[in-house]
């Protein structure tokens, strides 16, 4: 039998205090800050009758695909070639918002998973451009899938639901944990699945074996907070970083939460309340200042696996994003004990003139590609540290001036924003405290 992991009822745990994180920005000298350069981009809404921005950008593991969903209830194919990004195909069929995409695994390299307001969640086939499976929930809005292998999972009002894609049949539905809409799924590589709700739960079940509710329920971690986004991260992917209605962030070591015999787990071990607040002060003390003079929104985290380094992604209204490291401390036991936030260590500049709604990087290094982004801009864009890229992108832009196609005043990442114009948004109507407020894909 599963427990629950309340923070409230920690808090009076012996010894809690000690263990209470650390969130303060850092007070040290900045370090050296990369600068990615947008080599590629395209525009979502080439045509001026069709007004729409990019809700997700995500690369396919092999990097010569990205899929892009966007406001108008598409999603845009985009193949990268050299310092160009050429659109290859549309996907259309959902009648509502598109609430999450995602790649299937390698073993079906030409799949895309959407779901979708609309009650449904579709798999296309990339190659055609057509949906091959089709799972429908009458009723009901699907706020977010996940797979692994052959069990696809959808979060709804209250609801986990599951399917066979090999029979397209259901398999079961977990519905005891959540009261609210279920706004993240995410198979961890077990059999487990975490489920996160607006109700402020995150619930893990082990489904690798049984679907009984009373079987694999193992854990309720209770984040006193709307739970807008999570994601996992670590080297068994035992961490979670859990990004809020309210823009704070959480860290937990959920795989400990699992297992009572083990140290950690019990509360979160990092609370980043005024996240944003905390990010700015990180910006404010580096070479970022200049590029990112406060900190607007949270786009979400970014986890390095070759340096075991979570990153919290933050963007400024006009375009700039920072990736702001976040450096956790281990205790004796092995468990993490305290986090805070250092100096940028990159910050991306120069694609986006409006709010980045996603980052996914597709490498680490200083060859190729590096991450794609997509905004409020109507842009996908993709930037790299390879000088090669960086290069090639310069000398498309002046030969695309030189031949009179272009802006001179713009820079090499800016190349395919005037091959397919269309019209800037900021979505000035939508505006919280004075500042620019991202509406819910929801």
């Amino acid at each position: 039998m599963g427990h629950i992991r309340f923070e409230s009822d920690d808090e009076n745990m012996e010894g809690a205090q000690e263990r209470q994180p650390s969130t303060s920005a850092p007070s040290g000298p900045p370090g050296a800050l990369k600068l990615p350069v947008c080599y590629g981009s395209a525009r979502v809404d080439f045509n001026f009758n069709d007004p729409c921005y990019v809700f997700r950008a995500l690369p396919n593991p092999s990097g010569n695909l990205v899929a892009a969903s966007v406001s108008n209830h598409t999603i845009k194919l985009y193949q990268p070639a050299g310092p160009q990004l050429s659109l290859v195909g549309e996907l259309r069929g959902h009648t509502g918002t598109i609430t999450d995409i995602s790649f299937c695994s390698t073993c079906q390299p030409s799949a895309v998973i959407s779901s979708s307001t609309d009650g449904t969640v579709v798999v296309w086939d990339v190659r055609t451009l057509q949906p091959i499976q089709r799972y429908e929930v009458r009723g009901q809005e699907v706020f977010c899938h996940s797979s692994l292998e052959h069990v696809l999972a959808a979060g709804v009002t209250g609801e986990v639901l599951f399917w066979d894609r090999r029979s397209g049949k259901p398999l079961a539905k977990l519905d005891d944990t959540h009261a609210e809409d279920v706004t993240q799924v995410r198979f961890h590589g077990s059999g487990r699945i975490l489920s996160g709700s607006t109700d402020g739960l995150i619930a893990v079940h082990d489904v690798s074996k049984s679907f009984n509710d009373d079987d694999v329920f193992q854990a309720a971690i209770n984040i006193n907070n709307s739970v807008e986004e999570f994601g996992l991260y670590g080297a068994d992917a035992g961490r979670l970083w859990v990004r809020t209605g309210t823009e704070s962030v959480h860290l937990w070591e959920w795989l400990r939460a699992t297992n009572e015999e083990v140290a950690g787990g019990d509360m979160q071990f990092a609370d980043f309340a005024t996240a944003r607040d905390t990010a700015s002060q990180a910006c404010a003390a580096s070479a970022a200042a200049s590029i990112v003079p406060q900190v607007d929104y949270l786009v979400g985290c970014h986890y390095d696996n070759p340096t075991n380094q979570l990153f919290l992604v933050a963007g400024h209204n006009d375009g700039p994003v920072a990736l702001v490291p976040i450096l956790e401390q281990q205790g004796p036991q092995g468990n993490m004990t305290a986090a805070a936030m250092a100096c940028p260590v990159m910050a991306l500049s120069g694609g986006h003139s409006s709010i980045v709604r996603s980052l996914h990087c597709l490498g680490g290094g200083t060859s190729g590609p590096l991450c794609v982004t997509g905004g409020e801009d109507a842009l996908v864009c993709m930037w790299t540290l390879d000088p090669g890229l960086a290069n090639a992108a310069a000398a498309s832009a002046a030969a695309a001036t030189g031949s009179g196609g272009g802006d001179p005043a713009s820079g090499p990442g800016r190349s395919q924003r005037r091959m397919s114009p269309g019209p800037d948004r900021q979505h000035a109507g939508e505006k919280l405290g004075g500042k620019a407020r991202r509406p819910s894909p929801y």
